[in-house]
């Protein structure tokens, strides 16, 4: 958080001759491209925040200055990283800004795993909800997670559907009954009867609510049991359901959201309360709602004290697979693998679409997909190094998918069960650039895309994504009307001839060439329509390679700063429910930091995430750069 009594670590005089060096031939001087003037910003940086967030961004993104011209070297930009982290922003390292997190609705899959935990029934969400939207890649984000009339009007059709399903009114006293009606049938009194349905809503509301329920909303509750069941027809058992089902159309349920003091203050940090870390840290690892034991510690105040063996405990239960595929689904897109529209044919060699389906099968998308989450999920549970995600020398095969793929000789391979199995040393495969979700999901229905492919490794995996595309761009497929086959790097080096393009391909196009001898439907090929494929390259920050291995290992490695900076960024978000702003970096710094002294573990990863200020504190609302001023 800012503070006002700081002193910048870093002076400008020792900034100065980076940016006179790199950056004022085309911003300062008299020059002003894009508007841009630094020359004169440091006069008043707080007046100036927008640009120098900007440079920020953009010196941490390597996308200035242009690759074409001299590069500062990595000290230089963190030392002019470090003057507008101190200077311009006052953030201080040792206080980090937790941020703020707008009030947001469950999303499709954290009810349904919610009802599930609740009441041991799974409603269908996907029939009977609109899809979710995201932001920044993820469906958690609280700003895009809005209440509709549509969605008002869904709520109110599932509480009925779910209350008929869970609450039994039909004379039955079976198990269903009984997690209902914990105690048995109601007794016959009229004080007594009353005492139980307190006693039934209460647990269930105070579960559905992730907090202890107020008497006020308790008394309601209560009342429309009672009222219910007095009229004509209705029992006990008619008034609980009902009660349930306004429980479950009540924001409290529906929304998450948490209590703070001074919600208009963005000065004032506070510790989130432990029923609400409680629901942080739930609904990040098992997207729904506290367990027993996480309440309980929560309602003795001992949760934050047990949070790591806390986390332990909830990464080593099978609802951790919940996080796994919701997460790996979304920053790796390994959730699209089984529905995306694409034609085999052409990959297959078969003309006929039947038999192409039969190769490219639903088993083999599926196996795919839980290749890649299986991979993560051995990683995070082994606390293995996150670099293996990319340099794994084995992977998770079963027999049509190792089939598919070409992998001979493995032995002890069932048609279903997905198997750990090591990789020869001279294998195509290993990581999640040669894994079949990541080449599918980057290709195009008919054809490989290095342009896809290398903004997924600029995007999810070194985090310095490019700029949109300019408009007004010819498709690959014009270029190749223009004359004789070309090979697919012929093809880009022609659409890329564009100076107003050269600089952002020359970022994107070595990484995706580095893949082009895996087929858009992930088979492995050494030609290209009878010509030899080229896949060496060299990153813009300098790194060369000869094929995707030697880049995997590359980015694993020499780049394992920016892979780390990247996962973190993305789990953060997925984590905090908001997009990440310029004071998060403290935060990020530290967790990189932490990744860096104890070898990328994955699950140590997870535990400095839940112990950092922005999961476990909160600000009021408002702007913080104005109150800094």
């Amino acid at each position: 958080m800012a503070d006002e009594t700081k002193q910048p670590t870093v002076d400008f005089s020792q900034v100065q001759p980076v940016l006179e060096n790199y950056c004022y031939g085309c911003h300062g001087y008299g020059a002003e491209e894009g508007g841009v003037v630094l020359d004169t910003l440091h006069e008043n940086p707080q007046a100036s925040q927008e640009t120098w967030l900007a440079v920020w961004r953009n010196l941490r993104a390597q996308t200035m200055p242009p690759s074409a011209e001299d590069q500062p070297s990595p000290e230089e930009s963190e030392l002019v990283g470090k003057w507008i982290q101190s200077s311009v922003f006052r953030l201080d390292a040792n206080r980090p800004d937790p941020g703020r997190v707008t009030i947001r609705r469950m999303n499709r899959d954290e009810y349904r795993y919610t009802i599930e935990d609740l009441f041991g029934y799974r409603y269908k969400v996907d029939e009977n909800f609109p899809p979710d939207d995201t932001g920044y890649g993820f469906d958690t984000i609280g700003d895009v997670l809005s209440m509709s009339p549509l969605m008002t009007e869904k709520y109110f059709d599932a509480a009925q559907e779910i209350v008929r399903e869970v609450v039994p009114t039909n004379g039955k006293h079976d198990s269903k009954y009984k997690r209902i009606f914990f105690d048995g049938p109601p007794p016959e009194g009229e004080k007594e009867r009353e005492a139980y349905a307190r006693k039934i809503l209460k647990r269930f509301s105070s579960k559905a609510f992730r907090r202890p329920v107020s008497e006020d909303t308790l008394n309601r509750l209560v009342g429309i049991q009672q009222h219910i069941s007095s009229l004509p027809n209705r029992t006990f058992e008619h008034g609980v359901a009902q009660a349930i089902a306004a429980m479950l159309i009540s924001p409290q349920f529906l929304f998450r959201a948490e209590i703070q003091p001074e919600p208009n203050n963005p000065g004032k940090i506070v510790n989130v309360d432990e029923y609400a870390l409680a629901s942080r840290l739930s609904y990040f690892l098992w997207s729904s709602l506290p367990d027993d034991e996480l309440s309980k510690l929560a309602a003795e105040g001992k949760l934050r004290e047990n949070l790591h063996a806390q986390v332990d405990r909830m990464l080593d239960d099978p609802k951790s697979e919940r996080f796994i595929g919701r997460f790996v689904g979304q920053w790796l897109q390994a959730q699209d693998v089984e529905s995306l529209s694409i034609d085999a044919r052409r990959a297959l060699g078969i003309r006929d679409l039947g038999d192409s389906l039969r190769v490219f099968s639903k088993t083999v998308r599926r196996a795919m997909r839980e290749e890649t989450e299986m991979l993560f999920e051995y990683v995070l549970k082994e606390d293995r190094p996150v670099g293996e995600l990319l340099t794994a020398n084995y992977t998770f095969l079963n027999e049509p998918l190792a089939k598919f793929y070409g992998l001979e000789g493995i032995k002890d391979l069932d048609k279903r069960t997905m198997k750990k199995v090591d990789l020869p040393k001279d294998s195509k495969r290993g990581g999640i650039l040669t894994q079949g979700t990541f080449l599918v999901v980057t290709s195009n229905p008919t054809r490989t895309s290095p342009v896809k492919r290398g903004l997924f490794i600029l995007d999810n995996i070194l985090g310095t994504p490019a700029p949109p595309a300019p408009p007004d761009i010819p498709a690959l497929e014009e270029v190749r009307k223009r004359g004789k086959k070309l090979t697919m790097r012929e093809q880009m080096e022609l659409h890329r001839s564009e100076a107003l393009c050269k600089s952002c391909h020359a970022r994107m196009d070595p990484l995706g060439f580095s893949l082009e001898k895996f087929t858009y439907i992930g088979q492995f090929q050494n030609e290209d329509d009878g010509q030899p494929i080229e896949t060496a390259g060299k990153l813009i920050t300098g790194e060369k390679f000869n094929d995707v291995q030697e880049l995997s290992q590359i980015l694993a490695n020499e780049r394992k700063v920016d892979f780390y900076r990247c996962l973190t960024e993305k789990m953060l978000t997925y984590a905090l429910g908001r997009g990440l702003e310029y004071y998060d970096t403290p935060t990020v710094d530290i967790i990189v930091d932490d990744m860096l002294a104890n070898d990328g573990k994955l699950r140590r990863m997870i535990h400095t995430l839940v112990d950092s200020a922005p999961f476990q504190k909160r600000r009021g609302d408002g702007n913080l750069l104005s109150s800094a001023n």
